[in-house]
């Protein structure tokens, strides 16, 4: 079960990029880095971590300066935030416009969806979010609005230490294409749309990725192996 601890702006972590993957986030982290996975496709990693991290520090500067929180529980995370219980139901997706997220109608979806899973779902099991995501494998999560197969599994593998999937982004196609040279042509070079072709390349990787494991010194997980071969090409 995922823990509750609030964090104050001091204890919050900026995420790291270089050192996505731990097995051990609280309900705080699990949202963030959830709310990351989405933020980051198609952007600079280590520039939306910060843009993330100055988001924390304002809900967290919230939770302590706000009077409405004398009263009231503050949320579990950035999600469960965004969903604006006790504000106007907009208040979410202008938090967003205020920090310059873009992709609004994604989010706006994004937040809707959330809002009915933990009132019909979650609420009435006293599940909270983080629980859930860490509870629902993949394709599950794929269910969210603006979550895709790359960035669910991108998710799963680096908080879930019995995920078994890769989120193919170009660094693994780029190390598949490479392994599997007697057919480059058959890897595409971005993220496959179709669920078969995604199926595919996915069982591709995960054998040349564990035949990279069997043979490394350094690396014993499909995590750690996504992370070395992405710090290899962006060398």
């Amino acid at each position: 079960m995922a823990s509750t601890t609030i964090r104050k702006k001091s204890e919050v972590r900026m995420i790291n990029p270089l050192k996505i993957t731990d097995y051990k986030r609280n309900e705080w982290d699990l949202q963030a880095f959830f709310f990351f996975a989405v933020a980051v496709q198609g952007k600079n990693s280590m520039q939306t971590a910060r843009k993330v991290q100055d988001l924390l520090d304002h809900i967290s500067e919230e939770f302590v300066e706000n009077p409405f929180y004398e009263k009231v529980t503050p949320e579990t995370g950035v999600i469960h935030y965004l969903l604006g219980e006790q504000d106007e139901g907009s208040a979410g997706i202008n938090l967003l416009r205020e920090f310059k997220f873009g992709k609004y109608n994604q989010w706006e979806k994004l937040i809707d969806h959330m809002k009915h899973l933990k009132w019909l779902l979650l609420d009435p099991c006293h599940m909270t979010i983080g629980e859930w995501l860490m509870k629902s494998d993949y394709v599950d999560i794929e269910t969210i609005p603006s979550v895709g197969k790359k960035t669910s599994r991108f998710f799963k593998l680096h908080s879930d230490p019995e995920a078994r999937c890769v989120p193919l982004d170009t660094h693994i196609l780029k190390f598949v294409r490479e392994k599997h040279c007697h057919d480059a042509d058959f890897i595409p070079k971005s993220t496959p749309t179709s669920a078969t072709k995604y199926y595919e390349i996915e069982n591709l990787a995960l054998t040349y990725m564990g035949n990279y494991i069997s043979q490394s010194r350094t690396c014993d997980t499909i995590a750690k192996a996504d992370l070395e071969i992405w710090s290899s090409y962006a060398s």
